[in-house]
């Protein structure tokens, strides 16, 4: 075989590689009847805080190959602004603000990395979880709903010692908050 075949077929074996490893990019924008929550408990009470989606980016695009059973993500980010959580009253919110040091760190970030589909096609999501400057990866259960629209549902709990955070005390130490919370997300996209 001369020079020119080998080149030739040495181009061909990496292109065919390139088409089982390119990535496929869309965009997608989270719409307004979203909802994502973050619920909590005192040693008296419950909590939860509710997230304005009128605070998350318009449109962003993803990047996404599929592998098997597994879809992987680059650039899968979700920034939650501090700001746009509400707590229903001042002083929670203030506290909640303080427990995130909102303003060393304004914003809260979830960036999908693999979707994983198992033998009974439930799905598992591999997520990097950043709280005030703190990354931590979690995997849950989430249900994807394909539609005209596209529906991610789920829930996740999380030790907020996991992230250094320290649960502010209130009277004197007599109200304290646990240090589980759980997010919930109704997230619905557009693709």
């Amino acid at each position: 075989m001369n020079r020119f075949g080998l080149y030739c077929l040495v181009f061909m074996f990496s292109l065919n590689g390139w088409a089982q490893n390119d990535f496929i990019t869309k965009s997608i924008e989270i719409l307004a009847g979203s909802e994502l929550s973050i619920k909590g408990d005192t040693n008296i009470s419950e909590f939860g805080c509710e997230f304005n989606t009128y605070y998350l980016e318009e449109c962003r695009e993803v990047v996404y190959k599929r592998i098997g059973n597994n879809i992987h993500f680059k650039n899968a980010v979700l920034s939650l602004k501090n700001k746009g959580f509400n707590c229903g009253h001042k002083i929670i919110n203030k506290d909640f603000h303080a427990l995130l040091n909102t303003k060393e760190y304004p914003n809260i970030t979830l960036e999908l990395n693999e979707i994983t589909f198992n033998k009974s096609n439930e799905k598992v999501a591999h997520v990097l979880i950043t709280i005030a400057g703190t990354q931590k990866e979690y995997t849950f259960p989430i249900d994807v709903i394909s539609s005209s629209l596209n529906r991610f549902v789920g829930k996740l709990k999380l030790n907020i010692n996991d992230f250094n955070l320290e649960p502010p005390k209130k009277m004197f130490g007599l109200i304290v908050i646990k240090d589980e919370i759980e997010i919930d997300f109704n997230l619905v996209a557009r693709l």
